[in-house]
């Protein structure tokens, strides 16, 4: 199984990120290039730098042939909180202001999801990373169009911390564990909560489940069933497990959340 790690070359926490994986876990410098870049290799991992950011790739698996792509990216919120994060892609909405096509949803693999959140949640009490929250991230952006699983792992939320060495060596040892030690829970989708879900992100830490797509409480505000079907879909796993954070979701819309997911025969899980 060969896995990409993809880092836009004008995104200084992609290069920050690239440089230590490259550094502490001896890649390798290939022949081939990409974006006038070497592309690099340790064993069945290749590390290739892009030429657009990566919410616009589209295209990345049949250029690499990969079976699993990881986005080495930054984060970026008003707030400008110190994160340390990992999610899927996707557009929940009519919408697609940020790559990727309407309605349509990348394939989500939650248990290297998990594996990037264990990872992330270890590198900050090893690199003393006080100051750093760890968190999985609602489902958003592009790109959607990949046939193969993809997630991002990411350090937010500003240029200060895109420049953090720290910061970096954390994410590059996330992104290690998680491409060459996925963990072993059940798939879920997660509901509810705001775009950070403090609730299903210790849910993923745990030992029984992996979140994956989280369609968070703002999704609830233009319900839309087939969304939700397609969230179970576009998860790896065979998915029929639905973690939802009871209290960040509405009475009404968690109502027809419920009775969607029983039509489904899909287990309802309660945090």
């Amino acid at each position: 199984m060969t896995v990409l790690i993809a880092a836009y070359k004008d995104d200084p926490a992609a290069v920050n990120i690239s440089k230590k994986l490259i550094a502490k876990y001896s890649f390798i410098e290939t022949d081939k290039t990409s974006a006038g870049m070497p592309i690099y290799q340790k064993d069945n991992l290749l590390l290739a730098y892009l030429e657009i950011d990566d919410i616009y790739a589209d295209n990345l698996d049949q250029r690499f042939h990969a079976d699993t792509i990881i986005f080495a990216s930054r984060h970026r919120s008003e707030s400008e909180e110190p994160t340390l994060t990992t999610h899927v892609s996707g557009n929940l909405t009519s919408e697609a202001r940020f790559g990727g096509m309407p309605n349509k949803l990348a394939l989500a693999h939650p248990n290297m999801m998990k594996a990037a959140l264990l990872g992330l949640k270890s590198a900050k009490e090893t690199l003393r990373l006080d100051r750093y929250q760890v968190s999985l991230e609602a489902t958003h952006h592009g790109p959607t169009e990949l046939h193969v699983p993809s997630l991002f792992v990411e350090i937010g939320s500003s240029e200060k911390q895109w420049q953090d060495a720290c910061a970096a060596e954390a994410v590059a040892d996330a992104i290690y564990s998680s491409a060459t030690k996925p963990a072993v829970a059940e798939p879920s989708v997660g509901f509810g909560g705001g775009h950070y879900s403090p609730k299903l992100t210790q849910v993923s830490l745990g030992e029984e489940f992996s979140v994956g797509h989280i369609l968070p409480k703002y999704f609830f505000d233009n319900f839309n069933p087939s969304m939700v079907r397609l969230a179970f879909e576009r998860t790896l796993g065979e998915c029929l497990t639905a973690v939802i954070d009871w209290k960040g979701v509405r009475g009404p819309e968690r109502r027809k959340l419920v009775e969607l997911l029983e039509s489904l025969d899909v287990k309802v899980i309660r945090v």
